[in-house]
């Protein structure tokens, strides 16, 4: 008789569980989670480096490519430090070492100029030296990034 009751219990409770959650709304397909967005192309706790929108690139034009960078919590974008962009040899080349501009407190946008030699996808490779700054100290990085530009 113990038995019967253990097997009826245990039957109510597995039709229990396979019901759990039956009653709840659908999540909708389309709502953007974090885990989704565009990965930075490089980030700490202070700073964060993304690929701007890029112009349309043609094979032997000169191009230009554009990287954000974003200063995060309480720090700004140090607008004393020389920015650049250090092309990696092996990758497309670059010429010179960018152009930097505030595009406020909290952000500024390299420029990069290169001419890639043919259609497909141009790896802009290379270290982005930068600095942010809070109230109490500045962070001097020199992050590896890697864009891919399309090229027509």
């Amino acid at each position: 008789m113990a038995r019967k009751q253990i097997l009826i219990s245990l039957g109510s409770l597995v039709a229990l569980v396979a019901a759990c959650g039956r009653d709840a709304p659908a999540k909708p397909a389309s709502t953007p989670s974090s885990a989704t967005a565009e990965p930075a192309l490089a980030s700490k706790a202070f700073y964060r480096v993304d690929g701007a929108p890029q112009a349309a690139c043609a094979s032997g034009a000169t191009c230009e490519a554009r990287l954000r960078l974003t200063a995060l919590g309480d720090y700004h974008v140090n607008k004393e430090y020389p920015f650049k962009f250090v092309a990696d040899p092996a990758a497309v080349a670059v010429d010179g070492v960018g152009q930097f501009a505030l595009d406020g407190e909290k952000q500024g946008t390299m420029t990069i100029k290169f001419r890639p030699t043919a259609p497909g996808t141009a790896k802009l490779v290379g270290t982005f030296k930068l600095s942010v700054c809070s109230a109490e100290t500045c962070e001097i990085e020199s992050p590896k990034v890697e864009l891919a530009i399309p090229v027509t």
